[in-house]
């Protein structure tokens, strides 16, 4: 039996016209090659077709063929990936957020895809909040949280604002905090 090739992510940039492309990869320094064939879903196929720049995302296994490196398996969502390959995905997603190459914007897309998927632990959700480039960048946490969180901290960043001008005192920032963050409704005192 083959050695089992590792999930690899890319952001599709581009797709030639005739039905090609390269995809950057986590592990490989070569480009890895892909054409329209790879893709069997005829829903993703069509997606592919009317996607703008940078859009879509691939989550895939290559293998070398003939000196290169060719896509072998191709998903749309990370959800429907083969899930035995994702503890070692996760781990490099990991530590290419903490000191990769890649756009950590990109990286946080797949973070976030992975919580949303329910592969990643609060324990690695905190290693990934602890990392330099949520220090160097802290709106890269936004694109890791949900729509729910985003809500959720743009109310309690309002709320450290009131702290700042006195306008609350802080008995009350910490019980409207509290129940921000325990999702209960919160009326906005002015």
């Amino acid at each position: 039996m083959g050695k089992i090739e590792p999930l690899d992510y890319c952001r599709v940039k581009k797709i030639f016209d005739k039905g090609f492309g390269f995809l950057t990869s986590l592990y490989y320094a070569e480009n890895v090659f892909f054409h329209f064939n790879d893709v069997k879903d005829p829903i993703a196929k069509e997606k592919l077709q009317k996607m703008k720049r940078g859009d879509v995302y691939f989550y895939f296994t290559s293998k070398e063929k003939d000196g290169k490196r060719k896509v072998d398996r191709l998903w749309l969502k990370l959800a429907e990936s083969d899930t035995e390959l994702i503890p070692g995905f996760v781990s490099r997603v990991i530590y290419e957020f903490r000191q990769g190459r890649n756009n950590p914007f990109e990286v946080a897309f797949v973070i976030k895809e992975l919580r949303r998927s329910k592969f990643l632990s609060n324990e690695k959700l905190i290693s990934v909040l602890n990392s330099p480039n949520i220090l160097k960048t802290p709106k890269i946490i936004f694109s890791i949280l949900t729509e729910e969180e985003q809500i959720l901290a743009e109310q309690i960043e309002e709320y450290n604002l009131l702290l700042e001008e006195k306008s609350i005192s802080p008995d009350e920032w910490i019980r409207n905090s509290y129940k921000i963050i325990t999702r209960s409704e919160l009326p906005l005192k002015r």
